[in-house]
């Protein structure tokens, strides 16, 4: 790491920590402190299995909340590489520079609207229906934000340093043994509640990260694919967390159940275990969008038939479909701003949301 790049990280770091500073109150108490601990693992160098000193993560979290005081009304800085400024949300002209040493800078918004920046050593670059899709390993710098996917402009964005540390979560939980399907899925893989963490343990859980990333992916492909006007206006209109996150979980299960989408992909492959896990892996949000593949896959588990649970993603996707048409007609035709939010609502009854 030269001199320049070391200045490149300082400066990615001081915008990650303004966009914390002015965004860490819209996590829960107990998202902010499971993101401040991935955030602190990433910023150490850990894997997510190794031991964390409690009095240093402590000192480390009670420092970068003081830091956040200092600079919560700062704005962001603009990036200078070789002698050239260049805005902190030009992901194509930063990486037309930085790729050929090695180096990935991602920007874009997360959830709440949070600006989210990270820098990273390139692992794979490839080019799929005209984006270039960078797969990423060690992070040498990012935000609280988490996600093993981002889409950007023409790039997307596969991060497997967050993607280990998810799935290391989710492992975790299987072991309680209090989630079937997480347990079966992880068994797939050749994983078991009683394995040790040892080197083979390692080499085999970058190999499921390395294959499972093809699922995020193929659902950053599938966001492409299921693009629709308004939708991303919408979003980012959303008047509470529960309407985003409504919005959001809707946008998320068209783009894993349209045919371009991992369920599809997973299906056609005949991948038990990639689909095992992406259904298993589907959060609270999504839950009842999605419980008709569920009970399909749990059916599956018993009889090995394929054509059920393909069926059951037809009947999600041309359900949220015509959900999402719901939505954006309303959004278009809207005379004030509580027609879209009583749609909204209506909608949300609809599935006991």
């Amino acid at each position: 790491m030269n001199e320049s790049h070391k200045s490149l990280i300082e400066t990615v770091k001081f915008n990650c920590d303004v966009s914390d500073a002015k965004y860490w109150g819209f996590y829960s108490i107990c998202g902010l402190l499971m993101s401040l601990r991935a955030l602190y693992i990433s910023n150490k160098g850990l894997k997510p299995w190794e031991h964390i000193d409690q009095a240093d993560i402590s000192k480390w979290i009670s420092q970068k909340e003081d830091n956040w005081e200092e600079i919560e009304g700062e704005s962001f800085k603009e990036l200078e590489i070789d002698g050239k400024m260049y805005d902190h949300f030009d992901v194509d002209g930063i990486n037309g520079v930085l790729n050929s040493e090695g180096l990935v800078y991602g920007a874009g918004y997360g959830v709440f609207k949070k600006p989210s920046f990270f820098l990273a050593d390139l692992y794979l670059r490839n080019e799929m229906y005209g984006y270039t899709v960078y797969s990423v390993k060690r992070e040498y710098v990012r935000d609280l934000f988490i996600s093993p996917g981002l889409l950007q402009g023409k790039q997307i964005f596969l991060r497997l340093e967050p993607l280990r540390a998810l799935l290391w979560d989710k492992f975790l939980e299987s072991k309680a043994k209090n989630n079937p399907l997480l347990e079966y899925a992880f068994s797939q893989y050749g994983f078991n509640g009683d394995q040790i963490v040892d080197q083979e343990f390692e080499r085999k859980f970058e190999e499921l990260t390395d294959r499972y990333s093809g699922v995020v992916l193929y659902h950053e492909i599938g966001e492409v694919m299921e693009e629709f006007p308004g939708w991303a206006e919408m979003i980012y209109g959303a008047d509470s967390k529960g309407t985003e996150f409504f919005l959001r979980a809707i946008k998320d299960m068209l783009a894993d159940t349209s045919g371009h989408g991992p369920l599809k992909r997973s299906i056609n492959n005949k991948d038990e275990a990639n689909l095992g896990l992406c259904i298993a892996l589907l959060d609270r949000y999504k839950a009842k969008l999605h419980l008709p593949i569920r009970n399909a896959f749990e059916k599956f588990i018993q009889d090995g038939d394929w054509l059920p649970v393909d069926e059951a993603r037809k009947e999600v996707y041309a359900r949220l479909a015509l959900l999402r048409d719901e939505l954006v007609d309303a959004y278009m035709n809207k005379k004030e701003k509580d027609d879209l939010l009583n749609k909204i609502l209506e909608l949300k009854s609809r599935f006991n949301y």
